[in-house]
């Protein structure tokens, strides 16, 4: 073989990539597909270093056009201001790795170099390595699950997930909407589950989810609708997802840019395992906090799988740190990042930024067993890196 990193490096930036948590919608779906640089600088991330880096009125901007946005999102942060958060990095690879010069240029600028490009998500797609990515859809928003009444649209790179959160959150529109689709049910909960099998039958999920804070968390398992829905879960064969750890709102003049992080009791996600252990169970957390006894729990339970760095993880120190953590205790027997994008060009950079850092950890890993007097080949780099990236993903999802 040859040197170790060299090897390494070439083979995380080809494998194949199985996005297991995206926002992402298919270009078909006008209404909420997202592309381009102006919808990349105005994501939560920068507008929420934005408010806090600047004087600016908040009510004013959020008045203002996408591209008025934007203009204002470039200039204070990336001409006024050196851009060395993750976020403002995070537009500069994109960037870089289209070739678009940046250097001294105003927003107009940029964004008519860029649109040039004519960039699709198929071409973004391979830029990145992505074969595949789930989707986050909601059974419970007539406008948004309209993408599934004309499936002009690649169903095999585009997979459905159901977001379940309205249920536990605003359960009589639920109930409303149930209603208006089932003709005949015995109860409320048959009423749910006759509903949750019509937009499986229309979707295809791959998984149900479920973002949760520490409070929603602690009530999951008395809730009435929880036992029936994991029953049918089991029946579909498909996991439920829990992301853990947001707390909506912490500044409600920042709207979506406002959201914060709540403390959460993992005895709970315990619990949950133990309960139903014929069920599957992704999860990944919002708090450093929580890392190393989701880590931990992930060691005791089959059905429990870990994946990604969730948003505010989703940061280079933190990453590097956990992820150590993980090989360190799981092996490679967890899904190691998803992108959480919710534009499609963001998939550059949130796999870009992560092939970098999961390189340097497996060379550190690899380099350790060596000296231990291990053969690693390069086809078991190949296969290690295939099972991160999409193997493990597949697997726990069952589409083999």
């Amino acid at each position: 073989m040859k040197n170790l990193k060299q090897t390494i490096n070439e083979i995380v930036n080809e494998t194949e990539i199985f996005d297991i948590h995206t926002h992402l919608f298919p270009a078909e779906f006008k209404k909420y597909h997202l592309s381009g640089i102006s919808e990349v600088l105005n994501y939560h991330y920068l507008i929420a270093e934005l408010f806090t880096t600047t004087n600016i009125n908040i009510k004013k901007f959020y008045r203002l056009t996408n591209e008025e946005k934007s203009n204002i999102i470039w200039e204070e942060l990336f001409r006024k201001r050196t851009p060395i958060s993750e976020a403002c990095k995070g537009v500069l690879t994109i960037l870089s790795q289209l070739s678009i010069d940046y250097i001294s240029k105003s927003f107009d600028e940029i964004n008519n170099e860029y649109s040039k490009l004519n960039l699709t998500d198929l071409q973004i797609f391979k830029i990145s390595k992505i074969t595949k990515v789930v989707m986050t859809n909601n059974p419970f928003d007539k406008s948004e699950w309209q993408l599934f009444n004309n499936k002009k649209w690649d169903t095999k790179k585009y997979l459905a997930s159901l977001r379940l959160d309205d249920i536990f959150t605003n359960l009589d529109k639920c109930l409303d909407i149930c209603k208006k689709n089932i003709d005949h049910f015995d109860n409320e909960n048959d009423l749910i589950i006759k509903y949750l099998e019509k937009v499986y039958l229309e979707s295809k999920p791959v998984y149900a989810a479920l973002s949760l804070n520490n409070l929603q968390l602690k009530s999951f398992l008395k809730n009435r609708f929880v036992s029936d829905i994991f029953k049918w879960l089991e029946r579909k064969n498909i996991p439920l997802s829990l992301l853990l750890g947001v707390k909506r709102q912490v500044n409600k003049e920042f709207l979506l840019a406002g959201d914060g992080i709540d403390k959460v009791d993992l005895n709970n996600l315990s619990e949950i395992c133990n309960q139903y252990p014929n069920n599957k169970i992704l999860c990944s957390c919002l708090s450093l906090n929580d890392q190393h006894e989701l880590t931990v729990l992930a060691r005791k339970y089959q059905n429990l799988k870990i994946f990604g760095f969730w948003w505010f993880m989703n940061q280079p120190s933190l990453i590097k740190l956990i992820l150590n953590l993980r090989i360190e205790l799981l092996g490679l027997n967890f899904i190691p990042q998803h992108s959480d994008a919710r534009v499609t060009d963001q998939l550059i950079y949130k796999w870009f930024h992560f092939k970098v850092l999961l390189s340097n950890v497996l060379y550190d890993h690899y380099k350790e067993i060596q000296l231990k007097n291990f053969k690693i080949s390069e086809n078991q780099i190949s296969d290690d890196v295939s099972k991160l990236f999409y193997k493990n993903t597949q697997n726990f999802l069952n589409l083999n």
